[in-house]
């Protein structure tokens, strides 16, 4: 008999290889599953990319601006953060698992392939198609049907709002800033109104421009109140339209008013568009929206 003995070494590295082998295997497998997506994250992680190309046009928005508006590119859009909260609120509460259905993945990955093009505004055509097809055609899922909801709220606070706006900019922009003027005449301000140019007696004048508009203001006011009632887990009554409507009355107001307050100098100008002035009225802005809102849902029955 022949006995063969073999260094110990050689035993000791096939067992760390062996041993390493079946941890990387292990760690591969977790890793694997930590990357897996459940169905309502997969909702989730297309509300985020959606929201994430709304901060980028923001970044770009604020590049184009001077050197002291910079600090607008760190701006936190208060309204699409309220809806992506909203929505994980609905996707994770203890009502129902969400379960999505193979014509359902389609429709998401069909809707996804639009942030593929170089056009921003595009992601927000997908997240249209998307959002009616959850809310108009599975209207026995609630959870689905408030997504599909917040993301149409979205895409008309991102995209067709401010498409429809530049179709009838002109008249609004008429509207409001004869409003400004003869708020100010019987003020005391002493404006003169030259079309879209308000003059005042010191010899500063303002111009009314696209972005000075209420309009933008209303658009996010929807998205906000939607927010909230989904968070609350409430529907849509007459209750709540009637607090949406007083909300946007009060931010037309507001507006108004900021827009006034920027006529006497240039000093009053740079406070209330760039300045404190201009936080104050976006903190008054949401209070706009959110008490109305907030009273109409503790009044609930």
């Amino acid at each position: 008999m022949k006995l063969d003995f073999q260094p110990i070494g050689t035993y000791v590295r096939c067992s760390v290889q062996k041993i390493m082998s079946r941890k990387s295997f292990g760690q591969g497998r977790f890793a694997a599953a930590s990357l897996k997506l459940d169905d309502a994250g997969v909702l989730l992680f297309y509300t985020f990319a959606l929201l994430a190309v709304g901060a980028v046009q923001r970044l770009l928005d604020a590049a184009q601006k001077p050197a002291f508006d910079v600090i607008a590119m760190h701006e936190v859009n208060a309204g699409e953060l309220l809806a992506f909260i909203a929505i994980y609120a609905v996707l994770k509460s203890k009502v129902e698992a969400v379960r999505l259905s193979k014509v359902d993945f389609v429709i998401i990955s069909s809707c996804a392939m639009f942030f593929l093009f170089p056009k921003q505004s595009l992601p927000f055509v997908g997240a249209t198609i998307a959002g009616i097809y959850f809310w108009r055609r599975r209207p026995y899922n609630g959870q689905l049907v408030s997504v599909g909801q917040l993301w149409l709220a979205i895409s008309v606070y991102r995209f067709w709002g401010r498409l429809f706006f530049q179709v009838v900019c002109a008249p609004i922009i008429q509207a409001e800033v004869f409003v400004v003027a003869k708020a100010g005449q019987l003020l005391g301000f002493g404006l003169t109104l030259d079309g879209i140019r308000l003059n005042s007696p010191n010899g500063w004048f303002v111009y009314l421009m696209d972005g000075c508009s209420s309009f933008h203001n209303a658009s996010l006011a929807v998205l906000v109140w939607l927010s909230l009632i989904k968070l609350a887990g409430s529907k849509v009554s007459g209750s709540k339209l009637m607090a949406l409507v007083i909300g946007i009355l009060v931010i037309v107001c507001l507006n108004a008013l900021r827009i006034l307050l920027m006529t006497p100098s240039e000093e009053a100008y740079n406070y209330w568009h760039e300045g404190s002035g201009a936080m104050l009225f976006s903190c008054l802005t949401l209070g706009a929206i959110a008490f109305p809102t907030t009273l109409s849902l503790r009044l609930r029955s």
